[in-house]
């Protein structure tokens, strides 16, 4: 999913942040997004809920602290609509997010919701879609986590990193044709704004279906920096600078009926990791699809 352990008086523990793997990880259904785009009335959507729990750290510098451990929890949407037969709206809402460490309060609130467009520049068994989206600051990044006996002890547990992103993503997906699977092969580019270093993005994931009814998919992707972060601004939000990671992640979608499905995943990091914390994240959520 990022904050920095920030003490009043001048008691300090060690910095942490939280998840940013979570970081619109998500995952949703095996064949949203990719290449395909939903047809002009056709639409997708999924609650979801994702939970982490851990103790390794990597600071911005390299190298992994163990601290006390971070527990998240996020609630999620995420929806496809089809305007005409290649263009589509999309929206991603971390709809309430909820951090805590021990011995502290949560930090919890709505999160930044990401609303865009994708067009279907190509389609068949070759699809390519081409979007845009923008993250706006709905999150709050002043929650705090204080303390339940020490008033004077604080630590900064954001919902938000409080400033706009714009993402430029594509994505070129291919049908097997002698079996039901697929692959896809997905970039991407996040504008940053609020002084942040901007990213880019880039991932394969394979998919394939048993008996018509579950798909089981493998995706990796990886997040980094376009330069070198700012070392000085290790200590803010950890929604913030210097985020980088790679994960590894496995799902499964099981159809209940035509519309109706239940999906779950798991994913980790590995490779470089900076300003995150790594763990085992798991995802359950329920689709509908129309």
């Amino acid at each position: 999913m990022r904050t920095a352990l920030t003490f009043a008086r001048g008691t300090c523990f060690r910095r942490g942040l939280l998840l940013a793997l979570a970081g619109w990880l998500l995952t949703t259904n095996a064949l949203a997004g990719g290449g395909w785009t939903r047809k002009k009335k056709k639409g997708y959507v999924k609650a979801g809920l994702t939970t982490v729990s851990t103790d390794r750290y990597h600071p911005l510098p390299g190298g992994t602290i163990s601290t006390a451990r971070f527990r998240q929890q996020v609630y999620s949407l995420y929806g496809e609509y089809g305007l005409t037969d290649r263009l589509e709206a999309t929206l991603s809402f971390p709809v309430f997010r909820r951090a805590t460490f021990p011995d502290l309060s949560a930090g919890q609130g709505v999160g930044d919701p990401e609303i865009g467009m994708r067009y279907g520049v190509l389609t068949g068994r070759w699809p390519l879609a081409v979007g845009v989206a923008v993250e706006a600051p709905l999150g709050n990044p002043n929650t705090f986590g204080r303390s339940r006996t020490n008033p004077d002890v604080y630590l900064r547990l954001p919902t938000g990193d409080g400033e706009w992103n714009v993402w430029t993503r594509a994505a070129l997906s291919h049908s097997l044709r002698k079996v039901p699977a697929f692959f896809t092969l997905s970039a991407g580019y996040n504008k940053r704004t609020g002084g942040f270093t901007s990213q880019y993005s880039y991932g394969a994931q394979v998919g394939y279906q048993f008996l018509g009814k579950l798909w089981l998919t493998a995706t990796a992707r990886t997040l980094d920096n376009v330069r070198p972060p700012d070392l000085t601004k290790f200590g803010t939000i950890g929604l913030g600078e210097g985020v980088a990671y790679s994960t590894a992640s496995l799902g499964a979608s099981y159809a209940l009926t035509k519309k109706l499905s239940v999906t779950a995943d798991w994913a980790t990091g590995f490779g470089k990791l900076r300003n995150v914390y790594s763990g085992s994240q798991y995802t359950v959520g329920v689709a509908w699809e129309w």
